[in-house]
């Protein structure tokens, strides 16, 4: 998906003549976003790619993700709800595509964990489930001391390709220039201290008023190579499991007979599902993180880690009747979480001799997808103007997401945990 090049644009107060207004380096779902946001707003929008588009090497792929507003920390609901009217405003926009299936979701945990408390009243419209064996054919079994709450507002599963695919779609209508297999190796300031030069690995070179940089687990290598920045994000490996549903029961835990989305806060895991949706007769139940990995050289296979086991136990010990766990996952697909060490979003200006010509987004860990599209406008507004106005006027407060919260502290905002 390309275009022709872009004309050169004119920065704002008519001087240096840039070829594009915003460079997006990255097109997963972050990237995606910003360009559709920045081209829908008559920015001339390129959008660079390393890999094939929609390729599975990445966090982007695959074919569902949870959307939930059952956050124990506060400031991250305004951002999914957000994202939810921009999820619906997006698929609008597309016309007949739909990337989004609405389910309940179920938050379970002990009683005694302040995490989960806070999560299900964060939640809008949560309410306390006394008795689960009436609900989803008995599928749950609950221990004595645990909460249970289920929600019906606004959460559910996204398609994770369809939903990048459709944002490269609407962006590339609105004339963003998109490129796939062009690897960003450089990012310097303009020959006239204004803007940007991205150096692709070919030897070509783009010049920009803005770039935006959304490479997910590469954001650490990029930003020490480009600009000498340690940004402490650790790439984990997962893996996604798919696991056979007992004779009987498939149709009980699909997403058209109501089943949730669900969140067990199972010390010292958290297991998280979706509904059987994608593949008939099995359900994703994953656990949350993975072992460190190495982006560009990882075991796809078994990912390196005990998570298969980790979540069988879980099963038998609280879907025993439903889900077969005899022999393992019937499918595991390999993806990847970018954890900071407080495993909150890095977004911010790079600064230095940057200044507020390259915006960050990074570091989404493992739970970003939902936010893509809100996140997507605030990068995009930070770019074009300085500010994100659309964050302000939602009650998205942007300075927990700072880089300098690392500054002499390496645990982040975990430190006020």
């Amino acid at each position: 998906m390309a275009a022709a090049p872009a004309a050169p644009v004119a920065a704002a107060g008519g001087g240096h003549r840039f070829d594009f207004d915003v460079i997006v380096v990255g097109a997963g779902i972050m990237g995606s976003c910003v360009a559709h946001a920045a081209a829908s707003r008559g920015a001339r929008v390129l959008l660079l790619e390393r890999f094939d588009l929609l390729h599975g090497l990445g966090s982007s792929h695959g074919e569902s993700r949870t959307i939930r507003d059952a956050y124990p920390d506060a400031r991250y609901p305004p951002m999914v709800r957000l994202a939810a009217r921009l999820w619906a405003d997006a698929e609008a926009e597309s016309g007949a595509r739909r990337v989004f299936t609405p389910t309940p979701l179920l938050s379970l945990g002990p009683r005694s964990s302040a995490e989960v408390i806070a999560s299900i009243r964060n939640a809008a419209g949560a309410e306390e489930v006394d008795d689960l064996s009436a609900r989803w054919g008995g599928a749950f079994r609950v221990p004595d001391g645990w909460v249970a709450a289920v929600s019906d507002s606004g959460s559910g599963v996204l398609n994770a390709t369809e939903a990048v695919k459709m944002f490269q779609e609407l962006a590339f209508k609105k004339g963003a220039v998109i490129r796939d297999n062009t690897e960003v190796v450089g990012i310097r300031r303009g020959p006239e201290g204004g803007g940007v030069v991205v150096t692709t690995r070919a030897g070509e070179e783009f010049s920009g008023a803005k770039c935006v940089v959304t490479v997910g687990a590469w954001a650490s290598k990029l930003l020490k190579s480009v600009a000498g920045v340690d940004l402490p994000i650790q790439p984990l490996h997962t893996m996604v499991l798919y696991w056979r549903i007992k004779p009987g029961h498939e149709r009980e835990l699909t997403a058209e007979a109501g089943f949730p989305t669900f969140s067990s806060y199972w010390d010292p895991h958290h297991v998280y599902s979706t509904p059987s949706l994608e593949r008939p007769g099995m359900i994703k139940i994953n656990c949350h993180g993975g072992p460190p990995c190495d982006p560009d050289s990882r075991d796809f296979v078994s990912g390196g880690g005990d998570v298969a086991e980790r979540v069988a136990q879980w099963i038998d010990e609280f879907m025993p009747g439903h889900v077969e766990t005899a022999g393992g996952p019937v499918e595991s697909l390999p993806c990847m979480y970018s954890m900071t060490p407080d495993e909150d979003f890095v977004i911010d200006f790079l600064g230095g001799e940057f200044g507020e010509d390259v915006v960050i987004g990074a570091g989404f860990s493992g739970h970003g997808f939902k936010m893509g599209p809100a996140v997507g406008r605030i990068l995009a507004e930070m770019a074009m103007d300085g500010m994100a106005r659309t964050a302000a006027e939602a009650g998205v407060e942007l300075g927990h997401f700072r880089i300098n919260r690392f500054d002499g502290n390496p645990m982040g905002n975990a430190k006020d945990l």
